[in-house]
């Protein structure tokens, strides 16, 4: 009996993951989520979330961009327009996949719901990242693919997001910054673009940056320039006193989306 239950549970899981990979079953539940934002008749300027845990076989990506999802809520009201996309070996069903396909069309769609000219979007990438400037991306039943810089900066310009906030929380993440760097663009990220990070294993609940930037800086933060300042001092002392070498936090902001998040702010 417990080696028929065994088989039906390998069974079920085999199933699911195939549901799971599915194109269309993916763009479905990508665009029930989507239907879930709130609609506004004449909209202010507003935040829309979107968070992306690329490595599944460890549970902290997932668990870090659900927290930020709600601590950037908590600060520009983002609750009703967030999405996230989430490899998380524990469960492959209750979000759709992070992966290139999700992100290209989640970020066209969101692009169509926004105001180019007042809304600004926040993208978090949570991963492990590689010394050639990728952030791995790992879905069940897949090969694990890297999600390069150039590609994000591709998938936002096709979907016409002119404001936007990308944390990036991965070793070498450093590399990002370049790529996204204009005055209408905020880029954070835990580590340069030859340096590691730390805090990515299965024992813990969020990375060295998830814990400093979204656990404890950006709540008390006036801005994101602040909570970044007092991330990179956290992270700093942190490092001396456990005796690694430096993952050096790099940050761009651009001027205009540095007034329209202090709008939005306010």
């Amino acid at each position: 009996m417990n080696l028929r239950r065994a088989f039906l549970l390998c069974c079920s899981l085999i199933a699911c993951a195939a549901v799971a990979a599915d194109p269309l079953a993916q763009k479905s539940q990508v665009d029930a989520a989507l239907e879930r934002f709130l609609v506004e008749p004449a909209p202010p300027a507003r935040v829309f979330f979107l968070g992306f845990a690329g490595y599944g076989a460890e549970r902290v990506f997932a668990e870090e961009v659900k927290l930020a999802a709600e601590r950037v809520a908590e600060k520009f009201g983002s609750a009703q327009r967030t999405l996230l996309l989430v490899n998380d070996r524990r469960n492959h069903t209750d979000y759709p996949l992070a992966n290139h396909e999700n992100l290209r069309y989640a970020l066209r769609e969101i692009g169509r719901r926004m105001n180019p000219e007042l809304d600004v979007l926040f993208l978090l990438l949570s991963s492990h990242g590689a010394s050639n400037g990728m952030v791995e991306v790992s879905t069940p039943g897949s090969e694990a693919l890297g999600l390069s810089p150039g590609t994000v900066a591709r998938y936002l310009e096709a979907a016409g997001i002119r404001n936007r906030v990308i944390v990036v929380s991965a070793c070498y993440s450093g590399a990002f910054v370049e790529p996204l760097t204009n005055d209408d663009s905020i880029v954070i990220t835990a580590a340069a673009k030859d340096r590691t990070s730390f805090g990515c294993s299965d024992d813990r609940h969020l990375t060295y940056f998830g814990e400093a930037f979204f656990r404890d800086a950006l709540p008390k933060a006036g801005t994101l320039r602040e909570a970044f300042d007092e991330t990179s001092r956290w992270i700093a002392e942190r490092e001396e006193k456990e005796k690694l070498e430096p993952s050096r936090p790099q940050a761009h902001f651009g001027q205009r989306l540095e007034r329209r998040m202090a709008e939005i702010e306010r």
